[in-house]
Protein backbone atom coordinates (compact mmCIF):
# COMPACT_ATOMS: atom_id res chain seq x y z
CA UNK A 1 0.00 0.00 0.00
CA UNK A 2 1.58 3.32 -1.66
CA UNK A 3 -0.56 5.64 1.30
CA UNK A 4 -0.01 5.68 5.02
CA UNK A 5 -3.30 4.54 6.95
CA UNK A 6 -4.24 3.74 10.20
CA UNK A 7 -5.57 0.35 11.86
CA UNK A 8 -7.85 0.50 14.58
CA UNK A 9 -7.85 -2.15 17.42
CA UNK A 10 -11.13 -3.33 19.11
CA UNK A 11 -11.19 -2.74 22.77
CA UNK A 12 -12.59 -5.92 24.64
CA UNK A 13 -15.37 -5.30 26.89
CA UNK A 14 -14.04 -4.24 30.42
CA UNK A 15 -11.41 -2.26 29.01
CA UNK A 16 -10.23 0.64 30.28
CA UNK A 17 -8.55 3.56 28.79
CA UNK A 18 -5.59 5.61 30.34
CA UNK A 19 -7.56 8.47 32.70
CA UNK A 20 -5.81 11.66 32.17
CA UNK A 21 -5.86 13.82 35.43
CA UNK A 22 -4.79 17.45 36.12
CA UNK A 23 -2.20 17.20 38.75
CA UNK A 24 -3.16 20.95 40.27
CA UNK A 25 -5.52 23.33 39.55
CA UNK A 26 -5.21 27.01 38.36
CA UNK A 27 -6.57 29.77 40.03
CA UNK A 28 -7.33 32.64 37.82
CA UNK A 29 -6.02 35.93 38.78
CA UNK A 30 -8.91 38.42 38.05
CA UNK A 31 -6.76 41.62 38.51
CA UNK A 32 -3.70 41.77 36.14
CA UNK A 33 -2.34 44.32 38.38
CA UNK A 34 -1.62 41.84 41.38
CA UNK A 35 0.19 39.05 39.66
CA UNK A 36 3.22 39.62 37.60
CA UNK A 37 6.22 37.67 36.26
CA UNK A 38 9.95 39.03 35.13
CA UNK A 39 11.53 36.97 32.84
CA UNK A 40 14.57 38.21 30.51
CA UNK A 41 13.76 42.18 32.10
CA UNK A 42 10.86 41.66 30.67
CA UNK A 43 7.37 42.10 32.91
CA UNK A 44 4.24 39.70 31.42
CA UNK A 45 0.98 39.54 33.35
CA UNK A 46 -0.11 36.49 35.27
CA UNK A 47 -3.27 34.69 33.79
CA UNK A 48 -3.55 32.13 36.17
CA UNK A 49 -1.46 30.06 38.77
CA UNK A 50 -0.86 26.60 40.26
CA UNK A 51 1.85 25.40 42.66
CA UNK A 52 3.78 24.04 39.78
CA UNK A 53 3.51 27.29 37.16
CA UNK A 54 1.91 29.93 35.79
CA UNK A 55 0.02 31.02 32.91
CA UNK A 56 0.98 33.99 30.89
CA UNK A 57 -0.16 36.13 27.84
CA UNK A 58 1.93 36.55 25.06
CA UNK A 59 1.68 38.49 21.71
CA UNK A 60 2.05 36.70 18.53
CA UNK A 61 5.94 37.57 18.00
CA UNK A 62 6.81 36.57 21.26
CA UNK A 63 10.19 35.26 21.73
CA UNK A 64 9.54 31.84 23.73
CA UNK A 65 9.30 28.50 22.42
CA UNK A 66 8.16 24.95 23.81
CA UNK A 67 10.48 23.34 26.29
CA UNK A 68 13.06 26.69 26.82
CA UNK A 69 14.33 27.23 30.39
CA UNK A 70 13.74 30.27 31.80
CA UNK A 71 16.12 30.89 34.42
CA UNK A 72 16.27 33.64 37.51
CA UNK A 73 12.79 34.61 36.49
CA UNK A 74 10.65 36.95 39.83
CA UNK A 75 7.06 35.85 40.54
CA UNK A 76 4.88 39.23 42.19
CA UNK A 77 1.87 38.18 43.29
CA UNK A 78 -0.33 40.58 45.96
CA UNK A 79 2.78 42.73 47.27
CA UNK A 80 5.13 38.93 47.49
CA UNK A 81 7.82 38.87 45.14
CA UNK A 82 9.57 35.12 44.72
CA UNK A 83 12.71 35.57 43.00
CA UNK A 84 15.19 32.63 41.33
CA UNK A 85 12.47 30.59 40.01
CA UNK A 86 13.39 28.81 37.48
CA UNK A 87 10.57 27.19 34.70
CA UNK A 88 10.20 25.71 31.26
CA UNK A 89 8.09 26.58 28.53
CA UNK A 90 5.33 23.59 28.18
CA UNK A 91 2.69 25.31 26.28
CA UNK A 92 1.16 27.71 23.44
CA UNK A 93 -2.48 28.16 22.69
CA UNK A 94 -4.14 30.82 20.92
CA UNK A 95 -6.29 32.92 23.62
CA UNK A 96 -9.83 32.95 21.92
CA UNK A 97 -11.32 34.49 24.77
CA UNK A 98 -9.93 37.42 24.14
CA UNK A 99 -11.12 40.28 21.40
CA UNK A 100 -7.22 40.83 20.08
CA UNK A 101 -6.20 37.53 18.29
CA UNK A 102 -2.81 38.79 18.58
CA UNK A 103 -2.11 36.99 22.07
CA UNK A 104 -0.89 33.66 23.11
CA UNK A 105 -1.43 31.60 26.50
CA UNK A 106 2.05 30.41 27.45
CA UNK A 107 2.46 27.59 30.40
CA UNK A 108 5.10 27.84 32.40
CA UNK A 109 6.08 25.04 34.79
CA UNK A 110 8.28 25.76 37.56
CA UNK A 111 11.38 23.29 38.02
CA UNK A 112 13.45 22.68 40.75
CA UNK A 113 11.84 24.79 43.36
CA UNK A 114 12.49 25.14 46.71
CA UNK A 115 10.61 23.86 49.40
CA UNK A 116 10.57 27.79 51.07
CA UNK A 117 9.23 28.67 47.44
CA UNK A 118 6.96 26.29 47.13
CA UNK A 119 5.42 26.94 50.88
CA UNK A 120 4.76 30.21 49.85
CA UNK A 121 3.32 29.78 46.54
CA UNK A 122 1.08 27.64 48.55
CA UNK A 123 0.24 29.79 51.17
CA UNK A 124 -0.52 32.23 48.56
CA UNK A 125 -2.92 29.82 46.42
CA UNK A 126 -4.94 28.88 49.78
CA UNK A 127 -6.29 32.62 50.56
CA UNK A 128 -6.80 32.92 46.84
CA UNK A 129 -8.86 29.59 46.70
CA UNK A 130 -10.74 30.41 50.04
CA UNK A 131 -11.56 34.11 48.61
CA UNK A 132 -12.44 32.33 45.09
CA UNK A 133 -14.74 29.78 46.99
CA UNK A 134 -16.41 32.64 49.31
CA UNK A 135 -17.21 34.53 46.36
CA UNK A 136 -21.33 33.42 45.25
CA UNK A 137 -20.13 35.60 41.83
CA UNK A 138 -17.20 33.21 40.74
CA UNK A 139 -19.22 30.19 41.88
CA UNK A 140 -21.71 30.57 40.13
CA UNK A 141 -21.09 32.57 36.71
CA UNK A 142 -23.25 35.89 37.40
CA UNK A 143 -21.80 39.24 36.50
Amino acid sequence: MNTESFEFEILKDGSTLPEIVRKSFRIPVEDGRSAWVIINDRQYVVQDICIGGIGIVLKKDSVFCVDQVLNDCELNIFNISIKALNGRVIHFSSDHDKSNDKTWQCGIQWVDMRENDVNRISKILSTMKAQLLKDDNVLFGEE
